[in-house]
Order: structure tokens, then sequence, then C-alpha cells
């Protein structure tokens, strides 16, 4: 199993590789995942708000959480700004070497575009067989507006309909490119100084992105940086931390930190849909990110291998489970196997992962064919002795 598991483990270009990151990988995956899959199963009479979550002896909260997956997204957001920031933190707080521009864009181009770039072409051609010659045309500039990361800004914030997840994607090409700038901040001394920055950017981008929207309403900035940018200074601030206190893994108060995961995880999903005076959700994401990295039973949780494998995986998951879900394993064997009667709950649990699983399991085998051979952030594989 260990052999068969290291095929999906990952290898990171600095050495420092965190397996807890790639276990909230994996619970940002299986969020959107089931998030993705629940609409086939719902029958409309179903509580999705808070207040009647607990109602049916506590039925409706498994479809209460589900229905708030949309959130793994943000999970991934700060993950990207934690990994995205950790070289450049370790340069400005202990002195390591700098990291060069020039192969920080070199591997993204590679490992992030290459995959991406692959499967909207994919989905592009394989539904213009399916639909015709009216397809390729009325979807030839979506199809174009994704290959340059720009379909939301030229299309007012909507998805894209060759590939509907690419939105989140454009975002992170655009965090990409400002990363190097925005890491500068490690520079300012002292350490309470900058972390302060940190946070006053996280709550002013989330005021300026609800201005922005009182000024000119508009589905673009909740699918721009803009609206999302609070999470990824997040991530710059637990870099921040981790490189300066968190690399020895032993902490006195680990068990607290436990408690204090177990506590604050399933309230960021209680109390998402509440817009109090503050944005709250970004600093939740921080302290439950902050359990998971200091815990004791939480990080030893989020580094068991099956879940670092499928965190690992995280990218092809997300690139193909909803055309799975559509194309291939609802209807050729979900529906063979076990018809799904929309509203039949619990029983619909059971479906649900089972399909949810069959999808997962898929992308494992795309995962080797298209985004394995440029995980490491380079075409071709250089000699040992060279490297």
């Amino acid at each position: 199993m260990k052999r068969f598991l290291s095929l999906f483990g990952r290898t990171t270009s600095s050495g420092r590789y965190v397996p807890e990151i790639d276990g909230l990988r994996c619970l940002a995956i299986v969020l959107v995942v089931l998030f993705h899959c629940h609409y086939f199963f719902l029958d409309g009479s179903e509580k999705m708000n808070a207040a009647d979550a607990l109602d049916n002896r506590g039925l409706h909260l498994i479809n209460f959480i589900i229905a708030k997956g949309w959130f793994g997204v943000q999970i991934f957001f700060v993950i990207s700004g934690m990994v995205l920031a950790l070289p450049y933190a370790s340069h400005y707080l202990t002195g390591s070497r700098k990291p060069q521009l020039k192969r920080y864009f070199r591997r993204r181009l590679i490992r992030i575009e290459a995959p991406y770039l692959l499967t909207l072409t994919l989905f592009f051609l394989y539904y213009t067989l399916m639909n015709g010659g009216d397809y390729f045309i009325n979807n030839l500039p979506h199809y174009g507006a994704g290959l340059i990361y720009a379909h939301t800004l030229f299309y007012d914030g909507a998805l894209n309909p060759v590939l509907t997840v690419s939105w989140t994607l454009e975002i992170e090409v655009q965090f990409y490119l400002l990363a190097p700038l925005l890491c500068s901040l490690f520079a300012i001394k002292p350490a309470i100084i900058r972390r302060l920055c940190f946070m006053a950017l996280a709550l002013v981008s989330t005021y300026f992105s609800g201005w922005c929207n009182a000024l000119y309403s508009s589905g673009f900035w909740g699918h721009s940086l803009i609206g999302q940018f609070s999470y990824f200074i997040v991530g710059l601030l637990l870099a921040d931390l981790y490189i300066s206190y968190w690399q020895d893994t032993t902490s006195a108060y680990a068990k607290i930190w436990d408690a204090v995961g177990l506590l604050v995880w399933p309230l960021a999903f209680i109390l998402i849909e509440y817009s109090p005076w503050i944005e709250w959700k970004p600093f939740a994401l921080l302290i439950g990110f902050t359990a998971v990295l200091r815990g004791h039973y939480l990080r030893k949780l989020f580094s068991i291998p099956w879940i670092t494998a499928i965190g690992a995986m995280c990218y092809t998951i997300y690139l193909f489970h909803s055309f799975l879900f559509y194309q291939l394993v609802r209807p050729h064997i979900i529906d063979r196997l076990i018809p799904i009667t929309p509203g039949e709950w619990p029983f619909n649990y059971l479906t649900m992962f089972i399909l949810g699983g069959i999808t997962i399991a898929f992308c494992s085998i795309i995962f080797l064919v298209v985004e394995k051979p440029f995980a490491q952030g380079r075409l071709f594989k250089k000699n040992r002795n060279n490297s």
C-alpha cells in the first residue's frame, strides 16, 4: 500500500514538505466534490440554513455542511498563499537563499498551466464533437478567454461553460503574478508590525471588494482576486508564523489546539451564512489552519498517507470531477447500479459518497497521465548528476 500511495506523493522544489498541507488540500477537494454532486440528490425539501440544520434528528446538518462545500475553494486560496510564501518567508526571516523569479514563474507555468491547457482543450474538443459546429462557434470565444485566464474579466464574472471551475484558476494565476511583490512584506521589522500589516491587508481587502460591488454591482468581484484577496494574505501570515515558530512540531499546547480545531472547523460552516460587521471567514481559517499545524491529533489525522495522497491529486480532481460526474460516473455507473432518487435521505448519503469515491478513483488515473509528468515544474527530467 505504501508503495502504491507513493505514486501520488508530492515532490517539492524546495525539499520542504508539510504533509498536513496536503491533508488540508484533501479536505478542500472533498468538500468541493461533495458540493458539486449534492445537486443530484436534492428534491427541494432539504433545510439548508443554520437555524434548521439540526431538525429531523440532525439529518439536515450533513446536508447543510455539504451545501457549504464551496468554502473548500477558499481553503485552497489560503493554502496557495502559504505555500507560495514559504520560500520567501524563509529567505527574509532566516537568511536562506532568495527564490529566483525565473524559476518561480517557469515552475508555475509548467506545473499549473500545462495540465490546465490540456484539460480546457480536451473538454472544448469533446463538447464540440458531442454537440456539433454550433457549439464550436458559440463557445470559441469562451475557450479563447480561458486560454489567457481572463474569462471572468471579459464576461463580467460569468463562469466559463467549457470549464466552469476555471474561475478559481484565473484567480490563482493573478495571485502568482503578485506574490513575489507581496512577499517583500516579510522584510518588515519588527515582526509584530509585519503581522499587523498582513492582518490589516486582509481586513481592508474585504471592505474594498464590498465597496467595488456597491459602486458597480457585478459577479466579477467575487470571481476575481479582489474578492478573494484576504484568503491569500492569511496564507502569507501563516507562512510567517510557520517559519518563525512552527517548524518544531512539538508544542506544549498541542492538545489545546486539537480542541480549538474541533470547535472552529465545524463552526466555520455553521456560521458561514452570517455577515457581521467584520468579515471573519479568513480569520476562522487562520485559526483552523493553526490548529491543524500545531495540534497533536489533528496533525496526525491530516498526515495520514491516503489522505495526503488525495490532497496531492487535488488539482486533477478539481479539473475533472464535474466532467466525470455528468459524462461518465453517474450515467454509466451509478444510475445503472444505484438509481438516484432525490430526497431519499439518509440512503442518498451512501450513494453520494460512492459517486464521489468512484470519481476520485478515476481522477487518480488521470493524475498519473495529465498532471504527474509536470508535477516538478519541468518538462524533462534532468540527469541526477547535474541536478
